[in-house]
């Protein structure tokens, strides 16, 4: 499959990229500024610029799956928030069903909730929102939701659960290869899975959801 990962620059989407590269699959970075280019050119992978917060038909046309890895970052304002984590990340999902990309996945986060109270509800509620309108869609939809990300080396054990209201800790790593893993699994479509670590290892805790 031909994979575009929307926000691809981040570090979590720059491991999934790295994993695909060695995996049967083909990834596209799609890039917000040209600038992150090089770093993408340096790795041998294929390059698309698009923003989240106009159309991105012709960074999506051609692809199978789409691979949602963007975020407006914590030092943003809840504007950006709304903008590309909730009314882009629903636009990546028209666009998919409009090029024919079936296969999508989101990653989203735990405690996602609309009716959310946090230290970070704005975050929380656009999550949710875009969450909620994606399992509505004809995708072959997965929603992985990572607890708090760390960066040190995953060790491929994790926990996955359908229960989303948790606390807990992600590594980057660990997130990027369920990404990837998903990619393959049909039994992960349609589901919505929290992410934290565990002692499971990753490949036999996927094929339990």
């Amino acid at each position: 499959m031909k994979v575009i990962v929307i926000g691809a620059n981040g570090n979590t989407a720059t491991r999934v990229i790295q994993l695909l590269l060695h995996s049967p699959h083909e990834p596209l970075a799609m890039i917000r500024n040209v600038e992150q280019r090089a770093k993408f050119d340096a790795l041998g992978v294929s390059t698309v610029l698009a923003d989240l917060e106009y159309p991105i038909d012709h960074a999506v046309t051609g692809c199978d799956a789409v691979i949602f890895a963007a975020g407006s970052g914590g030092h943003t304002g809840k504007d950006k928030t709304v903008l590309v984590d909730h009314i882009g990340a629903i636009r990546s999902m028209v666009t998919a069903q409009r090029q024919g990309a079936k296969r999508y996945l989101m990653l989203s986060s735990i405690n996602a909730d609309e009716h959310s109270n946090s230290q970070i509800a704005h975050y929380h509620k656009a999550k949710a929102l875009a969450d909620q309108f994606l399992m509505q869609t004809d995708l072959e939809w997965t929603i992985v939701c990572p607890g708090g990300l760390r960066d040190d080396l995953g060790n491929g054990l994790v926990a996955v659960s359908e229960e989303t209201h948790l606390e807990g800790i992600t590594t980057r790593d660990n997130l990027a290869r369920v990404l990837v893993g998903c990619l393959d699994l049909a039994n992960t479509i349609g589901k919505r899975f929290s992410l934290l670590e565990g002692e499971t290892p990753i490949d036999s805790a996927l094929r339990s959801v």
